[in-house]
């Protein structure tokens, strides 16, 4: 079935002779109602309008609809007449399509699973359908479900809805039971699969009659897991004539789909796991094909039956139902391996580089773009960073491990929270007094600075996140410079002015400092005692006996990067 996405857009106009301006889209319809009546209230003088954007995940394309107008803005130009209530299965037979099957499955999941039914079972077999129909509860409960999302979209009302879709399950009740009565004694008497699938193409090939005859026989099973292995068998026993085996196998894909859609079904593949990546690993291996991987030598014998027909590609509906399984499990909120942080982050950038390889009509990469930024969002949780920086032993390890995780997630808003908790923890006094009084030299700690400035140049932040980041490392810098006095150290040495001037410049050159305040400190110093009385002296001197101490401040200079006079000129002075 095809993932649905909702959103609401707000636009706003300041008067009349102004344009459409987008304010805000969100998720929320109530929100955005209350937003536009908020931005109207601002300015009287304007209009707002709110459109329900739905996207077809078929079609790529967003349908959109107004659901809400106020102002100046002449909206009264004449409107359609209220549609009526209308949907798009419009006989029983229609209710048999893949849309409409996930929609049953959905809006009929805690029946269908406690009574373990497929979809598919409830239009063949009279027995269950009647079953249903005692069951009042879960029956209105569903049409109730699906009423209330019909009508949301604007066309008709709750309780017309209710009456065409109570209206369509009496149909298609009675018309389950004919038919069903209608087979008594009818149905084809043979030993195998391939003699029945010979059989009915035989009779013209009737997809009715296949999908009537394959219930039947699954009347046998009584649990999803058993159910799913039948139908496994049933491909193993395929006519030899290749249009009545294509025939049969297409058949019993579509019911092998419906089965798979439900938990209990699925845990039969997998099997036991002892998490959720675990599981999302092994549906991964099954959906690759891999019969042979690593991954599946713990899974159930199944698994490597299923990703074996998944290899030869002869099953794209239940090929289909496993990449929308994969979806939702990334989606979910549970994490994938809940002892161990730095697995988990591991596990999502190895998932994702693996789906993206495979990815195509059934994982298309915008779903996998949607769905491993769902992800991403679940590992920047506050509990899931607090978990991550605990194992850190100081506050530069836990930034260093904050810009670890920005490798591993996707998402524009993703992105700009991790960079507000890496700044937050450079702001914090632990990380601040750390890095001015902690452990080891001031210039190591120096340089660690230096270390996670280039880091964050190398990210996919914002670049103004970027940029702050390094100005808080480069402040911090700074702020150790001052504590330290390290340069104070190097100029109040006593050592020759040159060798002073080449001491600040190799740090400056050196790849230890933060940029571009502690680079520009040391070379200004430096540049400071060249031109001094002593600098030119020394400077005069050494041109004469060693030449090779100028030469090396010279190549410094230009490691800095900064464009110098020539050591000793006049101009050098005024620096």
């Amino acid at each position: 079935m095809a993932s649905e996405d909702v959103h609401y857009e707000v636009f706003f106009k300041k008067n009349k002779k102004a344009s459409w301006v987008l304010a805000e889209a969100l998720h929320d319809r109530h929100r955005a109602v209350d937003m536009a009546k908020k931005l109207l209230k601002k300015m009287p003088q304007g209009s707002v309008r709110v459109t329900r954007e739905k996207f077809d995940d078929k079609g790529r394309v967003f349908n959109k609809i107004t659901i809400f107008t106020e102002g100046i803005e002449d909206f009264k130009e004449k409107k359609e007449a209220p549609k009526e209530a209308e949907i798009p299965c419009q006989s029983p037979d229609d209710l048999l399509g893949p849309s409409a099957r996930e929609t049953l499955r959905r809006v009929l999941a805690p029946w269908l699973e406690r009574h373990e039914i497929a979809p598919m079972e409830l239009f063949f077999r009279s027995d269950l359908a009647q079953k249903l129909d005692s069951s009042d509860f879960d029956l209105q409960q569903a049409v109730q479900k699906v009423a209330v999302a019909r009508a949301q979209a604007g066309d008709g009302s709750v309780h017309d809805y209710v009456r065409i879709l109570t209206d369509l399950a009496e149909k298609s009740i009675k018309q389950v039971s004919a038919e069903a009565d209608a087979r008594k004694g009818k149905l084809i008497k043979a030993d195998t699969f391939r003699d029945l699938s010979e059989q009915v193409f035989a009779k013209g090939a009737s997809e009715k009659m296949m999908r009537a005859e394959i219930c039947h026989r699954l009347s046998k099973a009584h649990t999803m897991g058993k159910k799913a292995e039948m139908l496994l068998d049933f491909l193993d026993d395929l006519p030899s004539d290749a249009e009545a085996a294509k025939f049969a196998a297409k058949q019993t894909d579509a019911f092998l789909a419906d089965v798979l859609s439900f938990d209990r079904a699925l845990n039969h593949v997998v099997g036991e796991t002892p998490d959720l990546g675990e599981e999302v690993l092994r549906l991964t291996t099954i959906y690759e094909g891999q019969a042979n991987h690593d991954l599946l030598v713990r899974a159930p014998d199944f698994a490597k039956r299923l990703a074996t027909r998944f290899k030869a590609k002869t099953l794209p509906e239940s090929h289909a139902e496993i990449a929308r399984r994969i979806l939702k499990q990334l989606r979910a909120p549970r994490r994938f391996k809940p002892s161990n942080v730095l697995a988990e982050i591991q596990l999502a950038r190895d998932l994702a580089q693996r789906l993206i390889a495979v990815s195509g009509p059934d994982l298309d990469p915008m779903s996998l773009v949607e769905a491993f930024t769902h992800r991403s969002a679940r590992i920047l949780a506050p509990d899931f960073i607090q978990d991550l920086i605990s194992r850190s032993d100081n506050p530069c390890e836990q930034i260093q491990l904050l810009l670890k995780v920005e490798d591993n997630i996707v998402g524009e808003e993703n992105k700009q929270k991790l960079a507000t908790y890496v700044r937050a923890t450079l702001k914090s006094q632990q990380t601040q007094s750390w890095f001015l009084r902690g452990p080891g030299q001031p210039l190591e700690r120096l340089s660690q600075l230096t270390a996670l400035q280039i880091r964050t140049e190398r990210s996919t932040f914002e670049s103004k996140d970027v940029q702050e980041i390094c100005v808080l490392c480069d402040q911090t810098g700074l702020n150790i410079i001052e504590e330290s006095e390290i340069y104070k150290r190097i100029t109040g040495s006593g050592r020759p002015a040159l060798d002073q001037a080449a001491a600040l410049l190799k740090l400056a050159a050196g790849g230890v400092l933060p940029k571009p305040g502690c680079i520009h400190d040391a070379h200004m110093r430096a540049m400071r005692i060249l031109s001094s009385p002593e600098g030119r002296k020394e400077a005069a001197e050494a041109s004469k006996r060693d030449a090779g101490k100028l030469t090396e401040i010279q190549g410094l200079l230009l490691g800095v990067g900064t464009d110098t006079p020539p050591i000793g000129s006049k101009s050098a002075s005024g620096m």
